[in-house]
Protein backbone atom coordinates (compact mmCIF):
# COMPACT_ATOMS: atom_id res chain seq x y z
CA UNK A 1 0.00 0.00 0.00
CA UNK A 2 1.29 3.48 -1.16
CA UNK A 3 0.74 5.64 1.51
CA UNK A 4 -0.17 9.75 0.72
CA UNK A 5 -0.61 13.24 2.68
CA UNK A 6 -4.33 13.06 2.36
CA UNK A 7 -4.35 9.10 3.20
CA UNK A 8 -2.53 9.21 6.53
CA UNK A 9 -4.38 12.65 7.04
CA UNK A 10 -7.56 10.79 6.74
CA UNK A 11 -6.89 8.23 8.43
CA UNK A 12 -4.79 9.01 11.61
CA UNK A 13 -6.23 10.68 14.40
CA UNK A 14 -4.36 12.46 17.48
CA UNK A 15 -5.45 10.53 20.28
CA UNK A 16 -4.29 6.98 18.55
CA UNK A 17 -0.90 9.14 18.58
CA UNK A 18 -1.10 10.17 21.53
CA UNK A 19 -2.20 6.65 23.29
CA UNK A 20 0.96 4.92 21.08
CA UNK A 21 3.31 7.30 23.24
CA UNK A 22 1.79 6.64 26.33
CA UNK A 23 2.11 3.00 25.33
CA UNK A 24 5.32 2.90 25.21
CA UNK A 25 6.46 5.18 27.63
CA UNK A 26 4.37 3.57 29.91
CA UNK A 27 5.63 0.07 28.89
CA UNK A 28 2.30 -1.11 29.76
CA UNK A 29 -1.65 -0.98 28.25
CA UNK A 30 -2.86 -1.38 31.48
CA UNK A 31 -0.50 1.52 32.83
CA UNK A 32 -1.38 3.83 29.41
CA UNK A 33 -5.19 3.24 29.92
CA UNK A 34 -4.82 4.57 33.86
CA UNK A 35 -2.34 7.42 32.68
CA UNK A 36 -5.02 8.23 30.11
CA UNK A 37 -8.24 7.75 31.90
CA UNK A 38 -9.26 4.93 29.54
CA UNK A 39 -10.16 1.44 29.89
CA UNK A 40 -7.52 -1.06 29.14
CA UNK A 41 -9.61 -2.67 25.73
CA UNK A 42 -10.28 1.09 24.58
CA UNK A 43 -6.01 1.21 24.44
CA UNK A 44 -5.75 -2.01 23.03
CA UNK A 45 -8.51 -1.12 19.79
CA UNK A 46 -6.93 2.37 19.30
CA UNK A 47 -3.14 0.07 18.83
CA UNK A 48 -5.40 -2.59 17.40
CA UNK A 49 -6.98 0.01 14.71
CA UNK A 50 -3.68 1.77 14.26
CA UNK A 51 -1.51 -1.60 13.16
CA UNK A 52 -4.44 -2.23 10.86
CA UNK A 53 -4.05 0.86 9.55
CA UNK A 54 -0.06 0.60 8.78
CA UNK A 55 -0.52 -3.54 8.04
CA UNK A 56 2.10 -4.31 10.32
CA UNK A 57 2.24 -4.44 14.06
CA UNK A 58 3.80 -1.37 16.13
CA UNK A 59 4.58 -2.78 19.45
CA UNK A 60 6.02 -6.22 20.97
CA UNK A 61 5.32 -7.45 24.80
CA UNK A 62 8.25 -9.01 26.21
CA UNK A 63 9.50 -9.83 29.74
CA UNK A 64 10.19 -6.04 30.55
CA UNK A 65 6.63 -5.52 28.86
CA UNK A 66 5.29 -3.60 26.11
CA UNK A 67 8.00 -1.64 23.55
CA UNK A 68 7.77 -0.84 20.17
CA UNK A 69 8.66 -2.32 16.66
CA UNK A 70 11.06 -0.81 14.25
CA UNK A 71 8.18 0.63 12.71
CA UNK A 72 6.59 1.77 15.71
CA UNK A 73 9.95 3.67 16.87
CA UNK A 74 9.70 5.58 13.34
CA UNK A 75 5.69 5.92 13.44
CA UNK A 76 6.58 7.33 17.53
CA UNK A 77 9.85 9.64 15.82
CA UNK A 78 7.27 11.61 13.72
CA UNK A 79 4.42 11.52 16.26
CA UNK A 80 6.78 13.08 19.10
CA UNK A 81 7.12 16.41 17.14
CA UNK A 82 3.17 16.46 16.40
CA UNK A 83 2.21 16.03 19.74
CA UNK A 84 4.71 18.72 20.91
CA UNK A 85 3.33 20.90 18.28
CA UNK A 86 -0.39 20.10 19.60
CA UNK A 87 0.59 20.77 23.37
CA UNK A 88 2.09 24.33 22.31
CA UNK A 89 -1.34 24.86 20.27
CA UNK A 90 -3.22 23.56 23.03
CA UNK A 91 -1.16 25.94 25.72
CA UNK A 92 -1.41 29.14 23.00
CA UNK A 93 -4.96 28.62 22.36
CA UNK A 94 -5.87 28.44 25.92
CA UNK A 95 -4.12 31.60 26.98
CA UNK A 96 -5.54 33.41 23.60
CA UNK A 97 -9.13 32.61 25.20
CA UNK A 98 -7.93 33.42 28.72
CA UNK A 99 -7.11 36.93 27.19
CA UNK A 100 -3.23 36.43 28.60
CA UNK A 101 -1.47 36.52 24.77
CA UNK A 102 -2.20 37.88 21.69
CA UNK A 103 -2.65 41.86 20.60
CA UNK A 104 -5.23 44.80 21.41
CA UNK A 105 -4.84 47.65 19.06
CA UNK A 106 -6.00 50.61 21.12
CA UNK A 107 -6.89 53.96 19.05
CA UNK A 108 -6.22 57.24 21.25
CA UNK A 109 -6.74 60.76 21.03
CA UNK A 110 -3.46 62.65 21.98
CA UNK A 111 -3.79 63.36 25.88
CA UNK A 112 -5.16 59.48 26.62
CA UNK A 113 -1.67 58.45 27.06
CA UNK A 114 -1.04 60.22 30.27
CA UNK A 115 -3.05 58.50 33.16
CA UNK A 116 -5.42 55.85 31.86
CA UNK A 117 -3.89 54.21 29.23
CA UNK A 118 -0.87 53.88 31.00
CA UNK A 119 -2.59 52.64 34.00
CA UNK A 120 -4.73 50.00 32.39
CA UNK A 121 -1.82 48.71 30.16
CA UNK A 122 0.09 48.31 33.72
CA UNK A 123 -2.65 46.30 34.81
CA UNK A 124 -3.07 44.09 31.69
CA UNK A 125 0.39 43.51 31.93
CA UNK A 126 0.04 42.05 35.15
CA UNK A 127 -2.87 39.84 34.69
CA UNK A 128 -1.37 38.80 31.29
CA UNK A 129 2.17 39.54 30.31
CA UNK A 130 2.07 38.19 27.11
CA UNK A 131 -0.61 40.52 25.48
CA UNK A 132 0.70 42.82 23.29
CA UNK A 133 -0.76 46.26 22.78
CA UNK A 134 -0.12 48.70 20.31
CA UNK A 135 -1.33 52.26 20.26
CA UNK A 136 -2.35 54.17 17.12
CA UNK A 137 -2.86 58.18 18.17
CA UNK A 138 -5.41 60.32 16.14
CA UNK A 139 -8.10 62.11 15.62
CA UNK A 140 -11.73 60.78 16.02
CA UNK A 141 -12.27 61.44 11.85
CA UNK A 142 -9.34 58.96 11.81
CA UNK A 143 -9.57 56.68 14.89
CA UNK A 144 -13.56 55.89 13.86
CA UNK A 145 -13.59 54.44 10.42
CA UNK A 146 -10.43 52.79 11.60
CA UNK A 147 -12.38 51.05 14.29
CA UNK A 148 -15.18 50.25 12.08
CA UNK A 149 -13.35 48.45 9.39
CA UNK A 150 -11.42 46.19 11.96
CA UNK A 151 -8.20 48.24 12.03
CA UNK A 152 -8.35 48.90 15.62
CA UNK A 153 -9.61 47.22 18.34
CA UNK A 154 -11.15 50.01 20.62
CA UNK A 155 -10.94 53.86 20.68
CA UNK A 156 -10.73 55.48 23.77
CA UNK A 157 -11.38 59.19 24.43
CA UNK A 158 -13.79 61.54 24.68
CA UNK A 159 -17.28 61.03 23.46
CA UNK A 160 -18.10 63.37 21.28
CA UNK A 161 -21.57 65.45 21.56
CA UNK A 162 -22.12 64.80 17.67
CA UNK A 163 -20.58 61.25 17.32
CA UNK A 164 -24.10 59.70 17.08
CA UNK A 165 -24.78 61.21 13.77
CA UNK A 166 -21.48 60.63 12.25
CA UNK A 167 -21.20 58.14 9.21
CA UNK A 168 -19.63 54.94 11.67
CA UNK A 169 -22.36 55.69 14.45
CA UNK A 170 -24.30 52.58 13.55
CA UNK A 171 -21.34 50.58 13.41
CA UNK A 172 -20.21 51.33 17.02
CA UNK A 173 -21.03 51.23 20.96
CA UNK A 174 -19.21 53.54 23.23
CA UNK A 175 -19.11 52.43 26.97
CA UNK A 176 -18.96 55.23 29.05
CA UNK A 177 -15.79 55.37 31.68
CA UNK A 178 -16.37 58.93 33.74
CA UNK A 179 -16.97 62.41 33.46
CA UNK A 180 -13.82 64.21 33.18
CA UNK A 181 -13.06 68.05 34.24
CA UNK A 182 -11.08 70.82 32.16
CA UNK A 183 -8.49 73.30 33.78
CA UNK A 184 -7.07 76.69 33.01
CA UNK A 185 -3.29 75.95 33.41
CA UNK A 186 -0.04 77.83 33.73
CA UNK A 187 3.71 77.30 35.03
CA UNK A 188 3.79 77.66 38.63
CA UNK A 189 5.04 80.83 39.00
CA UNK A 190 2.44 82.56 36.29
CA UNK A 191 2.25 85.43 38.31
CA UNK A 192 -1.67 85.67 37.89
CA UNK A 193 -1.79 82.11 40.36
CA UNK A 194 -1.70 84.23 43.39
CA UNK A 195 -4.69 86.60 42.37
CA UNK A 196 -8.09 85.79 43.75
CA UNK A 197 -11.63 86.01 42.61
CA UNK A 198 -10.05 85.27 39.01
CA UNK A 199 -12.42 85.17 35.94
CA UNK A 200 -11.23 83.74 32.20
CA UNK A 201 -11.20 87.98 31.31
CA UNK A 202 -8.49 88.28 33.68
CA UNK A 203 -6.38 85.71 31.33
CA UNK A 204 -7.20 86.25 27.82
CA UNK A 205 -4.86 89.09 27.65
CA UNK A 206 -2.22 86.20 28.11
CA UNK A 207 -0.39 84.19 25.67
CA UNK A 208 -2.13 81.09 25.32
CA UNK A 209 -1.50 77.45 23.73
CA UNK A 210 -5.45 76.46 22.55
CA UNK A 211 -5.94 72.93 20.64
CA UNK A 212 -5.80 72.61 17.09
CA UNK A 213 -9.27 73.66 15.49
CA UNK A 214 -10.49 70.04 14.22
CA UNK A 215 -9.59 68.55 17.94
CA UNK A 216 -12.69 68.17 20.43
CA UNK A 217 -11.17 70.44 23.40
CA UNK A 218 -10.97 73.07 20.86
CA UNK A 219 -14.44 72.92 20.84
CA UNK A 220 -14.40 72.93 24.17
CA UNK A 221 -12.30 75.81 24.39
CA UNK A 222 -14.34 78.13 21.82
CA UNK A 223 -17.65 77.73 23.94
CA UNK A 224 -15.95 78.78 27.38
CA UNK A 225 -14.88 81.89 25.73
CA UNK A 226 -18.37 82.00 24.05
CA UNK A 227 -19.93 81.72 27.22
CA UNK A 228 -18.11 84.38 28.79
CA UNK A 229 -18.67 86.86 26.30
CA UNK A 230 -15.21 86.97 25.59
CA UNK A 231 -13.03 86.28 21.97
CA UNK A 232 -10.44 84.00 21.75
CA UNK A 233 -7.45 85.67 23.17
CA UNK A 234 -4.97 86.98 20.33
CA UNK A 235 -1.58 85.87 20.86
CA UNK A 236 -2.38 82.40 20.66
CA UNK A 237 0.03 78.91 19.75
CA UNK A 238 -1.97 75.58 17.93
CA UNK A 239 -0.83 72.89 19.50
CA UNK A 240 -1.82 69.19 20.47
CA UNK A 241 1.83 68.38 21.85
CA UNK A 242 2.03 67.97 25.80
CA UNK A 243 5.57 68.10 26.04
CA UNK A 244 5.68 71.09 23.52
CA UNK A 245 2.95 72.81 25.56
CA UNK A 246 4.30 72.42 28.97
CA UNK A 247 7.64 73.93 27.17
CA UNK A 248 5.35 76.83 26.30
CA UNK A 249 4.29 76.96 29.55
CA UNK A 250 7.53 77.27 31.37
CA UNK A 251 8.22 81.21 30.71
CA UNK A 252 5.58 81.90 33.29
CA UNK A 253 3.28 83.76 31.04
CA UNK A 254 1.73 81.43 28.36
CA UNK A 255 -1.44 79.70 29.66
CA UNK A 256 -3.35 76.62 28.29
CA UNK A 257 -6.68 74.56 28.42
CA UNK A 258 -5.73 71.04 29.57
CA UNK A 259 -8.57 68.07 30.84
CA UNK A 260 -7.86 67.78 34.39
CA UNK A 261 -5.96 64.33 34.21
CA UNK A 262 -3.75 65.26 31.81
CA UNK A 263 -2.67 67.90 34.02
CA UNK A 264 -2.54 66.31 37.13
CA UNK A 265 0.99 64.63 36.88
CA UNK A 266 2.41 68.27 35.97
CA UNK A 267 0.42 69.78 38.54
CA UNK A 268 1.37 66.96 40.97
CA UNK A 269 5.02 67.68 39.99
CA UNK A 270 5.00 71.30 40.63
CA UNK A 271 5.71 72.28 36.69
CA UNK A 272 2.03 73.63 36.45
CA UNK A 273 -0.29 75.14 38.43
CA UNK A 274 -4.22 75.76 37.73
CA UNK A 275 -6.41 78.62 38.29
CA UNK A 276 -8.88 79.04 40.52
CA UNK A 277 -11.93 80.66 38.67
CA UNK A 278 -14.41 79.82 40.79
CA UNK A 279 -16.67 77.01 38.97
CA UNK A 280 -15.75 74.03 38.15
CA UNK A 281 -15.40 73.56 34.37
CA UNK A 282 -16.55 70.22 32.40
CA UNK A 283 -15.06 68.56 29.19
CA UNK A 284 -17.43 65.85 28.89
CA UNK A 285 -17.39 61.98 29.41
CA UNK A 286 -14.52 59.56 28.59
CA UNK A 287 -15.48 56.34 27.33
CA UNK A 288 -14.42 53.23 25.37
CA UNK A 289 -15.67 52.45 21.82
CA UNK A 290 -15.57 48.98 19.79
CA UNK A 291 -17.45 47.94 16.95
CA UNK A 292 -21.27 46.78 17.40
CA UNK A 293 -21.04 43.98 15.13
CA UNK A 294 -18.03 42.44 15.87
CA UNK A 295 -16.83 40.62 18.53
CA UNK A 296 -14.15 41.48 20.95
CA UNK A 297 -10.95 39.35 21.14
CA UNK A 298 -10.04 37.58 24.50
CA UNK A 299 -7.17 39.69 24.87
CA UNK A 300 -9.16 43.24 23.86
CA UNK A 301 -12.18 41.97 26.37
CA UNK A 302 -9.39 41.82 28.93
CA UNK A 303 -8.45 45.49 28.04
CA UNK A 304 -11.76 46.73 28.36
CA UNK A 305 -12.13 44.92 31.46
CA UNK A 306 -8.87 46.99 32.89
CA UNK A 307 -9.93 50.41 31.56
CA UNK A 308 -13.42 50.02 33.47
CA UNK A 309 -11.63 48.79 36.45
CA UNK A 310 -8.95 51.52 36.68
CA UNK A 311 -11.59 53.85 36.18
CA UNK A 312 -12.96 53.07 38.66
CA UNK A 313 -10.08 52.85 41.44
CA UNK A 314 -10.61 55.00 44.42
CA UNK A 315 -13.24 56.60 42.75
CA UNK A 316 -11.41 58.87 40.85
CA UNK A 317 -11.95 59.76 37.25
CA UNK A 318 -8.88 58.89 35.35
CA UNK A 319 -7.89 60.07 32.34
CA UNK A 320 -9.66 62.03 28.87
CA UNK A 321 -8.43 62.36 25.31
CA UNK A 322 -8.69 65.21 23.56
Amino acid sequence: MKYTDISIARKLKFHQLMVLDQVVQSGSMLRAAQALNLTQPAVTKVIHDLESYFDAPLLVRGNRGVRSTELGELVLKRAKGLLAELRSLTDEVNAFQAGTSGQVVVGTLISASVSLLPRAIRLLKQRAPGVMVSLRVGQMDQLFPALAVGDLDLVVGRIPDDWQWRDEAGELTVASLYNEGLSVVAGAEHPLHGESALRLADLQGSPWVLPTRESLLRRTADRLFAEAGLSLPQNVVESLSILTNLALMQDQQTIALMPQEAARPFTEAGLLKEFDLGESLIFGDIGCFFASGRELGPAARLFRECLERVSEADGESLLPGI
